[in-house]
This record gives C-alpha cells, structure tokens and sequence, in this order.
C-alpha cells in the first residue's frame, strides 16, 4: 500500500502513471489527413495477403533530431515527465523534471505528446530549432487513476509473459509454409540471391536451439520445396556463405520466444531489462521493454564468441503476448582475432577456421508475432541481417553483407498429417543449406506463385567502407 503523497511533480512522481479511463477523442483528424501515416503495426492477415505486384510503401523523410520544451498552457510552467513519442512506430521518450526533451524523428511523421491531467497534443515532425509545445490542462483525466509501480516493473512484466506463454503460443504439433529471400553482397555489390519455399515442422516440445542439451531435445524439421537464384553466385557457395548461425538465418532460429533464454524462467535473470515507453496503438497497449545480456555467455545467449546481446521486446497488455522483438548481436571480434593470430601461419584446422580478423560483426533480428484463428499467436515474419568487416591475416579485406527474410503462414491442422518427416525423406536431416543446393528450379511454380509483402523493410546495419 502507498501513502497519499502531495508536492511538486518532480518530488513525487518515481515512474509511469496508468490510466483506468483517458481523455474523450480530440479532433485529430484534420492533422492526419494531411500527414498520411503508414502504420508500424500491420492490420490482421497483412503478412498473409500474397500480391506479386505490391511493393512496400516509399521511404519515410529524412531524419531529424528534435528538442524543445513541454508546458503548462494555463501556468507556464514544464511539465515533468510528458511522453514525446511517435505512434506509428516504435520511438519516443519521456521529458525530464524541467520539461525538456530530445527525440530522433523522421520529417512528417506525426508526434503525440501527452501527460497524465493533460490533453494529448499531435504535431508533424519539422525541422526547426528549440520546440515549445504547450499542453491544455484537463482536470477530468485524473479521475479513477491507479497509481501502481508494481504493474511496469519490467521484470515482472516479463515474468508474465513467460508465464502466460503456454497460453499465448502453441504447444502442441505445428506447421508452417514458409517463403525465404537471400541475400548476399560485397559493400556496394550484389553476390548472390535466392528465394525459395519450404515447409517446416515444429514438433511439440521444441524449445532449444538445436535440440539444447547435447541435442538430445525435438528439433524442427525443415523442407525445401522450391527454389529460384534471381542473382546466380560467381563460384559455388557453401552452407557458411549462406549463414552466420543463430537466431535470424535459419527458421529453427526464427522464433526467439520459442527458443531464446531471455523467455525462460531460469535465465530471465541473467538480462538488465528496463521498460522503455508504453505505447498505445488504437485499443491495444503495448509495453515496450529494453533488454541486455549482463554477460554474453553462452547460457545468457544460447551461443558462444559472443559479445554482446540486447535490443526490445513489445508486449501487448491485455494478453502478454509478444507481439515484436528486435535484437542486436556482438560477435566477440576479440576473442575471434587473438585466436586467429595465435595460430596464423600454423598448418592446421585450427589456423584455416580461423583465418580472418575483424573490424565489425554485427547482426539484426526483427521478428513480429500474429494472432491465429485458434487464438495462438505464431512468427509471422522474421527479418535478418549481418555486416562483417574485417580482412583476411596476411589477405585481401573483406565487406560481406548477408540478409534473410522469412515470411509464415500456418498450415491448417489437417495438413500435419502429411508433415516433413526425416524418416521417410532422409535427405532433411542435412538441413536447410545443403537442401536449398540441391533442389531443382521449377520454372512453372515461381509463375503462378504469389509472394508476400513485406509489412516493413528489414533491419539495415550501417558500416564504413574497408
């Protein structure tokens, strides 16, 4: 229980307010109509809805980075703690005990400011100097609010999301199409490009990258069916020209809240996790939660040569469902380079594994979660990509640029019946690379086959040239 608490807003405030009822709809429209937004949440079916001839939205503005100052409109006087954020997408912040605040936006999109006992303001982002946004007090908005620090300790937040997983996702046999688009190239040079379609089995029980503890766990079993190069590789390319391992590059590695530890109850603790804003998209609110590996290991990542692991995680309150993740991965290039240089020049395995230092070697992973008629959410679509930079000991350097888009679509129960089998089709024990290598191109497929539409673009990783 809390004592009733009376002061300035920067004494007693210590966090987020909730409201139980939110201020009467403001008259926005005239606003939005001439500053068209593309939503950052997709509507249902998005991913689903297959079109060939659909491209994805053109880009938003150029960035800009805004400041300024929120106000009382009647007093003057800074409101502490406002949200400055971007409803479209996953940005905003929270103004200091003055009042002020610094936000990376894009030119037009619209930026909503609220404040518990205020009307929300909306404004498009402009370029402009120091920002003076005044809020109309509305004394009404405080009625029937529940102050509760316990409600956004993110911890907790997340403690219910695993709890509520068993619910949320499916546990039991499941299958899925899956259309998969490659990518490899140099710093400004397309190498190769691939997509094909498979079929992939998600056995009851599968919670592990590779089967966890010795492999002895259920693994998914993956089918290539289809496959077309659009770009066609200068040499043979190899399952380590496709991959980089881990989450992101293969589909038993698409789905982090089946497999990742930072949903697991014995390793939530090993992560620093921060609630960042929380947003309100429509009539769903979503908890946008920061996390971090305290220490890259490889029970706190599922992975080894590992440096760093974080990014953030969207749940949506009603249900606790993660409806987005975004990570960010850090190869341990030290490790990897003193390792390299040891045995360079060494006539071993050891020595031609470990051949190359690097300069850069990151990886991005966005993975957005739908809704299924059964009331289970799935991977809707998971987007990858890498940049390694680096050069080869005594060689040439190197800028190599990988990305793999994966789009799902759940088959129907019936279909389980006649699922991948590495039994009956020994070939899928190879894995998906080795499969992809080998499976004709079919040209009377790829001309009546709809692709999906990406809902957004993939993860772009940014690096100077070598």
């Amino acid at each position: 229980d809390y004592k009733p608490m009376a002061g300035e807003w920067s004494s007693v405030v210590d966090g987020f307010l909730f409201l139980k009822t939110v201020n009467p709809p403001h008259p926005a429209a005239a606003v939005a109509a001439t500053e068209p937004v593309t939503p950052a949440t997709p509507a249902p079916r998005t991913l689903g809805r297959l079109n060939p001839a659909t491209h994805p939205s053109a880009q938003p503005g150029a960035a800009l980075t805004l400041s300024g100052t929120v106000l009382d409109r009647n007093t003057g006087q800074p409101v502490p703690f406002a949200t400055v954020a971007v409803p479209a997408r996953s940005a905003g912040t929270v103004t200091d005990a003055q009042g002020r605040f610094r936000l990376e936006a894009r030119r037009n999109e619209l930026m909503q400011i609220s404040s518990i006992g205020y009307e929300p303001a909306t404004l498009p982002a402009q370029p402009a100097g120091a920002l003076s946004i005044r809020l109309t007090p509305a004394a009404f908005a405080l009625a029937n609010v529940r102050v509760s620090a316990q409600s956004q300790d993110p911890k907790r937040i997340m403690q219910k999301v695993i709890k509520a997983a068993e619910t949320n996702y499916e546990q039991q046999d499941y299958m899925a199409q899956v259309y998969t688009h490659r990518r490899l190239s140099n710093f400004d040079t397309l190498r190769h490009e691939v997509e094909y379609v498979s079929q992939v089995f998600e056995p009851a029980g599968h919670r592990d990258w590779g089967g966890g503890f010795l492999a002895l766990g259920p693994t998914q079993t993956h089918a290539v069916r289809e496959t077309h190069v659009v770009v066609p590789s200068a040499k043979p390319l190899g399952q380590w020209d496709y991959s980089e391992g881990g989450h992101g590059f293969y589909t038993e590695g698409s789905d982090p809240v089946r497999i990742s530890p930072l949903f697991k109850s014995g390793t939530l603790g090993k992560f620093k996790l921060q609630l960042d804003t929380i947003e309100q998209r429509g009539a769903e609110t979503l908890y946008v939660i920061q996390f971090a590996a305290k220490r890259a290991s490889k029970r706190a990542t599922g992975f080894g040569l590992t440096a760093g692991y974080s990014g953030k995680v969207y749940v949506r309150q009603q249900d606790y469902a993660v409806v987005r993740y975004e990570a960010l991965w850090l190869e341990d290039t030290v490790k990897l380079n003193a390792v390299a240089r040891r045995y360079q020049g060494r006539k071993n395995l050891t020595a031609r594994i470990f051949s190359r230092v690097f300069s850069d070697h990151r990886k991005a992973h966005v993975v957005t979660y739908q809704k299924a008629e059964n009331g289970r959410y799935h991977v809707a679509a998971s987007l990858a990509q890498t940049v390694v930079v680096g050069h080869v000991l005594d060689g040439k350097p190197f800028y190599n640029q990988k990305s793999c888009e994966e789009y799902f679509i759940s088959s129907p129960a019936e279909a389980l019946a006649t699922h991948p089998d590495e039994e009956k089709e020994p070939d899928l024990k190879q894995g998906e690379i080795w499969q992809l290598n080998r499976i004709p191109y079919r040209p009377a497929f790829w001309q009546t086959y709809q692709r999906p539409v990406p809902a957004e673009p993939a993860p772009t990783l940014n690096a100077t040239k070598p």
